[in-house]
């Protein structure tokens, strides 16, 4: 499965008990850059509000929220105590937190943007749509359940290509972030 979709399904697990559209406070906003093209900043959510991506956000504006969580873990266990596994820092060493600071972080992770999240009412049907795209579109894969594929068989499609395939397809049927 794409690495991408794993983070997906990794946000998309941690948000499946959400069930409402967030509130504005803690979604990126888009700003005009003066020359009438938008660009994405992200704000900071409010104390005890989760962040929530967007479908529009900039790969480093994503990376910036990643970054909240990872700092909340290595502020709650400098040590790196745990025994789990953790996410990778600069040097490549993985970092294993202990139990009590995933807790404590766990409102720094940024959950999927409403469109993707699975407490979404529409996710399922659109996340069929999004597979179907895929495939008319050449990447093969098969649905293994709203938020999951796989793919079916050897892809014959360069890396590149699938990946802007996917970006493409995603965009097409859940909105947001076409430019």
């Amino acid at each position: 499965m794409n690495p991408r979709l794993l983070t997906a399904a990794a946000a998309l697990s941690l948000s499946a008990c959400s069930q409402a559209a967030p509130p504005l406070s803690n979604v990126a906003s888009l700003e005009s850059s003066g020359a009438g093209t938008p660009s994405t900043t992200v704000t900071t959510p409010s104390d005890g509000e989760q962040p929530r991506l967007r479908m529009d956000m900039t790969e480093g504006d994503k990376q910036r929220l990643y970054d909240a969580h990872t700092a909340c873990l290595a502020e709650k266990d400098p040590n790196a105590t745990g025994t789990g596994a953790g996410p990778t820092d600069m040097s490549g060493t993985r970092q294993r937190y202990n139990d009590e600071a995933w807790k404590a972080c766990a409102k720094k992770w940024p959950l999927p943007p409403w469109e993707m999240d699975s407490g979404n009412p529409t996710f399922k049907d659109n996340w069929h749509k999004n597979v179907q795209c895929l495939n008319s579109r050449g990447v093969k894969v098969i649905e293994t359940e709203p938020g999951s594929w796989t793919y079916d068989g050897v892809q014959t499609l360069p890396e590149d290509q699938r990946l802007k395939i996917e970006k493409d397809c995603e965009q097409d049927v859940f909105g947001g972030g076409r430019k």
